[in-house]
């Protein structure tokens, strides 16, 4: 829940450090790779962990390169266009989940997603839909699908891993995922020297990444993905309030009523006592994917 506090300042952040002159695909790399650097010395954690390491990497992977696209809809697609096209990662994690770990979905957990989409659409209000649109909303596809995997690997067979170096692990996938891209899209001129640039950068890596992606990742593994995401949904409460407070936005009845029931499913969530955490011990070996039967080892 906490952490959700962190992500929902996402679009926040991310605008001003595009309009000190930062790329989107380099604001998203220098986070991931600042975030990786500050973490290394807990690599070493890794030691007997390679293979739930190299399936976090993949998470981290997919994660960051998601929201990479997330970051390059924001600027060139309506703000609300792309976090409707972001939010829909819960039901995302719900059909996975229910896919990967062949557990069945539950009619609360229906009502959540439904309650929680169904509060975005109110509170951001009504969107021409049109060719152009569709276009630019392409690259914010990736988010919610990327934000799913990570975190059915979160909760799943990388649960037992030290929280810190599970962290660097996702960290080195997202830096190694991004780099080739950065390099395309910025060249060797990542950030604007301006004070400005470089604040706002480190306000982005500190609030939006780093704190929050500690705390996903040591709840995670404890609340399960299904919870996690619901209540994750808590942050498009904490960026509509943000831009309400600090942006200037106008919030009517409407969107008050989008934002109440975004928190009504995120309080369902928060209070289901039945969790869903998937691990490799909890799990017969059987029903989980191929991929994830070579890729998790078997431990006494």
């Amino acid at each position: 829940m906490v952490s959700a506090i962190g992500f929902g300042l996402s679009p926040l952040f991310a605008t001003r450090a595009f309009d000190a002159g930062v790329d989107p695909v380099a604001a998203s790399f220098l986070r991931i790779f600042t975030l990786m650097c500050v973490l290394s010395p807990w690599a070493s954690q890794l030691r007997g962990w390679g293979r739930e390491a190299r399936l976090v990497m993949a998470g981290g992977a997919a994660s960051m390169l998601g929201f990479a696209g997330y970051f390059v809809a924001l600027q060139h697609a309506p703000v609300a266009a792309a976090t409707v096209v972001y939010y829909t990662y819960p039901v995302l994690v719900l059909l996975l989940s229910a896919a990967i770990w062949h557990q069945p979905l539950r009619l609360r957990e229906g009502v959540v997603c439904a309650s929680v989409l169904l509060g975005v659409v109110l509170a951001v209000g009504p969107i021409g839909v049109s060719g152009a649109l569709l276009v630019a909303l392409l690259p914010a596809l990736a988010a919610p699908v990327g934000w799913a995997v990570f975190l059915l690997v979160l909760s799943g067979p990388a649960s037992e891993m030290p929280t810190l170096a599970k962290v660097f692990a996702g960290a080195a996938g997202g830096t190694l995922a991004l780099l080739p891209l950065t390099l395309w899209t910025s060249g060797p001129r990542l950030l604007p020297l301006e004070s400005g640039a470089i604040a706002s950068v480190g306000l982005l890596t500190l609030c939006t990444l780093a704190i929050p992606a500690v705390l996903v990742t040591w709840g995670a593994a404890r609340s399960g993905e299904r919870a996690t995401a619901m209540i994750g949904s808590l942050e498009f409460a904490v960026a509509v309030s943000a831009g309400w407070a600090l942006m200037g936005d106008r919030l009517g009845v409407i969107q008050l009523a989008g934002i109440a029931l975004v928190l009504a499913g995120a309080a369902m969530a928060a209070t289901d006592n039945r969790r869903t955490v998937a691990t490799a011990g909890t799990h017969e070996p059987g029903r989980l994917l191929p991929l994830l039967r070579v890729l998790t080892p078997h431990r006494s």
